[in-house]
């Protein structure tokens, strides 16, 4: 049962552990009311995601590790989390990959005006992105955009901290890749005024058509990963065939560990 919770303000559920990164088991809709909620709210509020490549980063990179336990909110962005963190007797119910509910929330925001900023990917990418969203769901304001090859220290990345600022985004969304676009997020949060910041990795190019997604049929079969590597097998070798067994291994590995701690 859904616990009492102050009027007006959102329920998020309590995460669940998986190789000690919090996973909060949101429905689409349950993400898309907590995303816009926290656009209303004072304070930065950060929305991360985990695939099989995050699951596998937080093991080797304590400070990213870091970076998906201070999040206000972490959801599955991939069938391979969701269906190896069973293995570790870990349940988790949904999957959750932004180009399956960036519209949901885009509509839902705009009824309330609300404003998004885009940042990251190569130029011009970012700015078609938004300029296609808003043009889907009028309401929805452009607050600006911004490539994401810019030094990420000094004067370069003060002012863009000052663009996105003087934007007046209540969401920003930041497209560097994994673990970059946390890092940077973590770095400054401080210094950004936004209130709901999501990291998105290649959600601008796929949405804008730079960069063509699998087929509805295999997304919503696990099987993106899949089209993914066929595509680019070069790049994605290490990432798929190395990673899917990696985490494999990794889910056991907690399932045993936690059977003999609690057997003895």
């Amino acid at each position: 049962m859904q616990p009492a919770a102050d009027a007006g303000k959102i329920y998020v559920p309590s995460p669940k552990k998986f190789l000690g990164v919090p996973i909060h088991p949101v429905s689409p809709s349950q993400l898309v009311d907590i995303i816009v909620s926290w656009g209303k709210e004072p304070g930065l509020h950060r929305v991360y995601n985990v695939n099989v490549h995050a699951m596998n980063l937080a093991q080797d990179l304590p400070d990213f590790k870091s970076c998906l336990q201070k999040a206000d909110l972490v959801f599955c962005d991939g069938f391979g989390v969701k269906w190896l963190a069973r293995i570790a007797k870990v349940d988790i119910p949904y999957r959750l990959t932004p180009p399956d509910w960036i519209d949901a929330f885009a509509a839902k925001a705009a009824k309330l005006g609300q404003s998004v900023f885009a940042l990251g990917d190569e130029e011009g990418v970012a700015s078609h992105f938004l300029r296609l969203l808003c043009s889907r769901h009028p309401g929805l304001i452009a607050a600006g955009s911004h490539h994401g090859f810019f030094v990420k220290t000094g004067p370069e990345n003060d002012a863009v901290i000052e663009k996105i600022n003087r934007s007046g985004a209540t969401h920003l969304l930041v497209g560097f890749g994994m673990p970059l676009q946390e890092r940077w997020i973590e770095q400054y949060a401080h210094a950004l005024r936004v209130r709901v910041v999501l990291p998105i990795g290649a959600l601008f190019r796929w949405y804008s058509g730079y960069e063509k997604r699998a087929p509805r049929w295999a997304t919503d079969r696990g099987l993106e990963w899949v089209a993914r590597f066929l595509s680019h097998p070069v790049r994605h070798f290490g990432r798929y065939m190395i990673g899917n067994p990696l985490l494999l291994a990794r889910a056991l590995r907690s399932r045993f560990v936690n059977e003999a701690e609690s057997s003895e």
